[in-house]
């Protein structure tokens, strides 16, 4: 059974404040955005006794990493807490470190030419970092599989007048035709001091296995699979998207991308918009909206799987971004399901008196 640690730690300085005994946990991953974690802490009795419980959980102060086994498997920031004096616990919210850039904006006009994609990504976080008091110490691209050029150049201007948040401005960019994939990872950097790394991917993060299925991770029912929902929701699909840009009434930018093979395959229209009010170039909110017609024209197969971290494959030896192999016999499907999917989530909770458990968030469709 792994063993799961909590050490808090101030966001600015990052020195360790406490390692709380928290029960009750559930934290997730996702692929380029911030995860979340919950979690709780009886204050009552001897479970708090002499630990730095009122300083270590401060929202917006503190922040809290997550140790399986000797390796970090998630860090973020504690945004939210809440005292329950019938249960005498305290239950706290988090979410990953990304998080942090939505709560900081570009306040003065940046503009770039011709740059590529993944150093523009950086130059927004380092901008932001170097603000007075905005250095949370990250450091970039510590992520042996990380990536630092791309080779696809672009052209930005971000007006301080809109302030824009840091977050919104690295998400457009990734989402846009050929974009990337970013995270905020955690690690244990020379002995047992946690560190911070924001790292680009391109094309993306993760391994793919499309071409060569036999070595892929295989997450089997039966087999080493628990069990498994599979959602479809074609309410997020469309195949014309409008992408609406700087402006207002007749004078708006407006670039349109449509999807034919949908029509010619029987579809009806669909359609949807996407609001990017601080683009001002025509070129590039064509390509932001051929990146969002990629992602929404058809409705992406997803499953939920859940299955053991300690039974093969375990926990730690695929990330989110890889893909994997699922087999599947039973009557959803009447062959045997036999495909390789994208891993675009995972949900752990480590389970003090019942058995540790994942979910896996899998995705054919582009995420």
């Amino acid at each position: 059974m792994a063993t799961y640690r909590y050490l808090f730690a101030d966001l600015a300085t990052n020195a360790i404040l406490a390692e709380l005994p928290i029960t009750g946990v559930s934290f997730t991953q996702q692929l380029n955005t911030s995860g979340t974690l919950t979690g709780r802490l009886l204050l009552s009795g001897v479970n708090a006794a002499g630990l730095n419980v009122a300083n270590g959980t401060i929202p917006g102060r503190t922040v809290v990493y997550v140790d399986r086994d000797g390796t970090l498997v998630w860090g973020g920031i504690i945004w939210g807490r809440e005292y329950s004096s019938t249960s005498q616990t305290l239950t706290f919210q988090a979410r990953e470190f990304m998080s942090y850039f939505e709560r900081r904006r570009i306040i003065s006009t940046q503009a770039y030419t011709n740059i590529d994609q993944l150093d523009l990504a950086q130059a927004l976080i380092s901008n932001a970092q170097g603000e007075p008091y905005g250095n949370i110490g990250l450091l970039y691209n510590q992520d042996p599989a990380s990536t630092t050029t791309s080779g696809n150049l672009v052209t930005r201007t971000y007006y301080g007048y809109e302030y824009k948040t840091v977050f919104s401005a690295v998400q457009d960019l990734s989402k846009q035709l050929d974009g990337f994939d970013y995270e905020i990872n955690v690690y244990y950097d020379g002995g047992n001091n946690p560190a911070r790394s924001f790292n680009t991917y391109y094309p993306r993060v993760g391994t793919d296995y499309s071409s060569t299925n036999a070595t892929a991770p295989v997450f089997q029912l039966p087999g080493n699979m628990v069990e498994y929902n599979y959602p479809e929701d074609a309410s997020i699909a469309a195949n014309t998207i409008y992408a609406l840009g700087a402006g207002s009434n007749e004078g708006k930018l407006i670039q349109t991308a449509t999807d034919a093979t949908k029509f010619t395959d029987g579809w009806a229209l669909l359609e949807d918009q996407a609001n990017y009010s601080d683009i001002t170039d025509t070129t590039v909110l064509a390509g932001l909206a051929q990146g969002q017609i990629t992602a929404v024209s058809y409705p992406p197969t997803t499953l939920k799987v859940v299955a053991p971290p300690s039974q093969n494959p375990v926990f730690g030896t695929y990330r989110v971004g890889d893909e994997v192999r699922i087999i599947i016999t039973d009557n959803r499907f009447p062959t045997t399901l036999d495909a390789i999917y994208r891993l675009v989530a995972l949900s752990v909770t480590p389970g003090e008196d019942s058995p540790e458990r994942i979910t896996l968030t899998l995705t054919t469709g582009t995420y």
